[in-house]
């Protein structure tokens, strides 16, 4: 009989340790370092610049200013950063940079995956809205000399 509660009890003991092992990795929501999210910012950067570019995509610099707190809305943490990423085509070349660390410029949010590690990404409603300001820079005039009668 005795036998047969000590095992009882173990397997109970046991059990209320995993789940509260559980609870307690599932509930923690785990700042990344910079160190560890500045690999995954710069994935990010060569992914996005290598969707408008023909040629070899470059990080020529990236600096991680800081890592915001966890923003429920983006589901992770804004990474604020300066970084310039060029496009090479043959002899011509185009650069998206990004100097601007104030409180409201963020570069990209890193999240942590489920299979473990971090990424980076831009939640798609910034990304709706920067193609609709892109569309609608390229509707304005280029010309903008005024004309003399």
């Amino acid at each position: 009989m005795k036998e047969g509660l000590s095992m009882s009890y173990f397997i109970r003991i046991l059990a209320a340790s995993l789940i509260l092992a559980l609870l307690i990795g599932c509930s923690d929501k785990v700042k990344p370092s910079i160190v560890e999210t500045e690999p995954w910012l710069r994935t990010y950067l060569i992914g996005e610049k290598a969707k408008s570019c023909g040629g070899t995509v470059n990080v020529d610099h990236l600096t991680l200013v800081r890592i915001g707190e966890y923003e429920d809305k983006y589901g992770g943490w804004p990474v604020y950063a300066t970084f310039a990423v060029t496009c090479v085509e043959g002899s011509s070349f185009s650069t998206w940079t990004n100097e601007d660390t104030s409180s409201t410029a963020w570069a990209s949010i890193v999240r942590q995956k489920m299979s473990g590690g971090y990424e980076c990404f831009v939640p798609e409603l910034f990304r709706q809205r920067e193609n609709q300001l892109s569309r609608e820079m390229d509707r304005l005039p280029t010309d903008m000399t005024p004309k003399t009668k």
